[in-house]
């Protein structure tokens, strides 16, 4: 719908992108022959050929008094031109050296998906588009300045995935690569890497990478890592107390991948380097304590807006089990520092107990709560909540409260990333966002079309694109040569949300998914919003839960036949017994429910009971 009501009001955003860079993709492909030609030494070659012809074009500047900000603004507007000027030189090395090394030749697609990061857009590719490959070429051709090019993962282990792919192509054109880990790995943050063919180690987080100064990965051409340790680093730099103590030498380029997530979802989000502070301990358990023994009228909760307060009840029933006066009733504002002091231990035992839940928002593992990342649900271990939040947790589940803490230095996403000269990004999803990133980063969108729908573009394209539907009556495309019908590619189909009444209803339906595409020989990928989810999903995925369902699935068919009724949504009053958690259903009970209609087996194996299933599940004969 939304992307309707863009191209309705300013027309197709893809085909603007598409005409934006054609020239670059003619040019790019009019060289391809040439640098074919070269030899591996003459394509290396090419890289001191363009940084001297980068040097060249900025021997123009104008030389002082004029001021520094000027000159640096004028600098820069030397060097953009001759990057813009050499940039189809640069891809088409690019392009040639990952042909050679890598052996992926870049799509005419990719190279537009290139055009736009270096314009500091964000490129909105398809998932399997190739974005990791497509950020190769604005990355190399930024390097050549030789200010070092930031590339942002949204994990360490795409951090060192990327690097590891990429690196021939780069090694190829004489870019060095550096990857940042996290400080687990890192001697906290002192240590990174280099990606080094040589070395090698059976273990997959330290093959092909080399353990270097931090500031080393920094002076690399191109540095992978994630946005967190992006940000940290520049904290400590601010920390440090000498200069050559400082590991980052900028902030030039950088590339987000995933940039929705990064730069609209997580941008608030604040990084916080901190350390001990005094405290004393004992009142968070003393808190923990008290707001267990509230009663609902004690206090009120805003899920929505993660709030939760006293009522003047609550407050009157925490003072008696404290025996101690927190608030004046006739002066609420006037607080004593001791007041203060333990309203606030109170006021974060209130939020520990009731808006932050075990197994969504933390897991306790060995006598520790470790934070769960919200966006991503990945365990953050070593992170900790500030304000005396994580102690208020911590004595919430009876492991042992560590010190508080006290902030030493602080920064967003949202205003690291904002220091950047160059700011580019890449997703799947972002003109949903395009106005935010406009707003905030002065970032345009730029949708790329997927490659075969590329090629089935204007008069003469050597595909075309044609829509039908499924059996199940959804609306599908796919690509054939020009002037035939018969299928050569698909259009992923995109199915509409369903929604469930019930968990339970919800449930089912998933599994029956999963054994469904598991019977196809199709692997799944599904996704929870919590561990706790996981964990039951987990759970009716094992043989029996999974055998029960298809016991009930056996009964409900089977007595929808006996009775010629057929499924229309509504509850069967006979059968609601079995719409109750399928833990809580017994064979017995499906048994005695269903002998009466002629059903004498409920076993699945069994030839009969294996068709009525194989039906149900839409399945051919031919799989079992």
């Amino acid at each position: 719908m939304l992307k309707n009501f863009v191209q309705l009001f300013s027309g197709n955003p893809t085909k603007k992108t598409v005409d934006q860079f054609k020239d670059l993709v003619i040019q790019v492909n009019a060289l391809e022959a040439e640098y074919s030609a070269l030899s591996d030494e003459a394509l290396r070659a090419k890289t001191g050929e363009f940084k001297a012809r980068i040097a060249q074009a900025l021997v123009g500047l104008n030389p002082p008094p004029i001021s520094g900000q000027e000159r640096d603004e004028e600098r820069n507007k030397f060097e953009q031109d001759a990057l813009d000027e050499i940039m189809p030189e640069a891809f088409a090395a690019v392009r040639e050296a990952s042909k050679r090394t890598i052996g992926l030749r870049h799509y005419d697609v990719q190279i537009i998906g290139g055009g736009a990061l270096h314009h500091s857009q964000i490129a909105e590719m398809r998932t399997g588009e190739g974005k990791t490959l497509v950020s190769t070429l604005p990355v190399y051709l930024n390097a050549l300045t030789g200010r070092g090019v930031h590339l942002i993962t949204v994990n360490d282990y795409l951090a060192r995935r990327d690097a590891r792919w990429m690196a021939p192509i780069f090694d190829a054109l004489g870019v060095s690569v550096g990857v940042l880990q996290m400080a687990a790995a890192t001697e906290n943050g002192k240590k990174a890497f280099m990606v080094d063919f040589e070395k090698e180690s059976p273990h997959e987080d330290q093959h092909n990478l080399r353990l270097v100064d931090r500031v080393e990965a920094y002076s690399a051409d191109v540095t992978y890592g994630t946005n967190s340790e992006f940000g940290f680093d520049y904290l400590r730099d601010n920390m440090a107390m000498r200069l050559e103590n400082r590991v980052q030498r900028g902030h030039y380029f950088a590339i987000v991948d995933e940039v929705d997530n990064v730069l609209i979802d997580e941008a608030r989000t604040p990084l916080i380097i901190s350390g001990p502070a005094s405290g004393d301990l004992e009142w968070y358990g003393k808190m923990a304590q008290v707001v267990k023994q509230l009663r609902a009228e004690d206090y009120e909760l805003d899920e929505k807006n993660r709030n939760v307060t006293l009522t003047e009840v609550g407050f009157s029933h925490v003072e008696s089990i404290l025996g101690l006066i927190l608030l004046d009733p006739d002066r609420p504002e006037d607080l004593t520092p001791e007041q203060a002091r333990l309203t606030g231990y109170l006021e974060q035992a209130l939020r520990a107990q009731f808006l932050f839940i075990r197994n969504k928002e933390y897991l306790v593992q060995g006598g520790k709560v470790v934070i769960v990342d919200e966006f991503t649900g990945r365990q953050m271990p070593g992170r900790r909540w500030s304000d005396g939040l994580h102690q208020a947790v911590e004595a919430k589940e009876g492991v042992k409260v560590e010190p508080s803490s006290v902030t030493y230095a602080t920064i967003t996403l949202q205003n690291y990333f904002r220091m950047y000269q160059k700011l580019a990004g890449m997703t799947g999803t972002a003109l949903t966002e395009a106005e935010e990133f406009n707003k905030i980063y002065k970032l345009e969108v730029a949708p790329v079309p997927p490659n075969l729908e590329y090629q089935s573009f204007g008069k003469g394209a050597p595909l075309t694109e044609i829509k039908s539907k499924d059996e199940e009556g959804y609306t599908y495309s796919y690509f054939a040569r020009s002037g035939d019908t018969s299928p050569l590619f698909y259009r992923r189909k995109d199915y509409p949300d369903v929604i469930y009444r019930t968990v339970e209803a919800k449930l089912r339906a998933i599994v029956m998914e999963v054994i469904r595409y598991h019977a196809l020989g199709r692997p799944m990928l599904v996704g929870t919003t919590s561990v706790e989810s996981s964990d039951r999903l987990s759970g009716r995925l094992k043989a029996e839960p999974v055998r029960r369902l298809l016991q009930v699935t056996l009964v409900r068919r089977a007595y929808m036949k006996a009775k010629d009724l057929e499924e229309d949504g509504r509850l069967i009053a006979e059968l609601a017994p079995f719409n109750e958690p399928i833990e809580k259903i017994t064979p017995d009970a499906l048994r005695n429910f269903i002998k009466p209609h002629g059903v004498t087996s409920i076993n699945p194996e069994e030839a009969a009971n294996l068709k009525i299933l194989l039906d149900a599940l839409a399945l051919p004969g031919r799989v079992w």
